[in-house]
């Protein structure tokens, strides 16, 4: 992010136009007062020497007044600057943390959600299973005993393929909803090593 531009209108842009003004006129101060002790030097005559160094002194004085007073104005702006930057940082920093709080919850409830359904697949695997080996207990028990019509062999192996094929089905959900459990523990696991990292960086 781009820092703001400090245009004259801006509090930084005033207060650097108003130090440019008064350091200017300590500088103006301080070159009128040599100025004045050389020509007082110059023209030899006591009176004027006695004036230009009175000026010289005053204009001194008015200068290192000007930059005592120039100086601590500017310590007292940059505190004032740090301190802004620091609140805007914790405001920051904040944000951030409630953030990374939000992101933390939304991943736990997703990985607890990704538990639920595979605990409830795992069971209906497990219906399923218990459902596919009494349907081929009945066709073996068909077969053996040879009393069942070719109409009821044929149900029971239509019976025993359509279960064969939700056992594969609910097999597929089973391992996608552990997949999808296995990248939600891994994607909190990453965050959870970024934030531990950003916590000692």
């Amino acid at each position: 992010m781009s820092s703001p531009r400090r245009t004259p209108s801006s509090p930084r842009g005033r207060r650097s136009a108003a130090r440019s003004v008064r350091v200017l006129v300590a500088g103006l101060l301080l070159l009128t007062a040599v100025v004045a002790a050389i020509a007082a030097v110059v023209v030899g005559s006591y009176a004027v020497l006695v004036g230009g160094i009175g000026y010289a002194v005053a204009a001194s004085l008015v200068s290192a007044r000007l930059l005592n007073e120039e100086t601590a104005r500017v310590r007292r702006d940059w505190a004032h600057d740090r301190a802004a930057t620091a609140q805007r940082n914790a405001r920051q920093a904040e944000v951030r943390a409630r953030d990374q709080v939000a992101f933390a919850d939304h991943m736990a409830a997703a990985v607890k959600a990704g538990r639920e359904q595979v605990e409830l697949l795992r069971v209906e695997l497990e219906r399923a299973t218990s459902s596919l080996t009494e349907v081929e207990a009945a066709r073996t028990a068909a077969v053996t005993r040879g009393e069942a019509t070719a109409a009821e062999l044929a149900d029971v192996e239509s019976t025993l393929e359509t279960t064969r094929a939700e056992v594969r089905q609910l097999r597929d959900e089973l391992t996608a909803s552990q997949a999808a459990e296995l990248e939600a523990r891994t994607e909190l696991l990453a965050w959870e090593q970024s934030d531990s990292s950003r916590k000692y960086a």
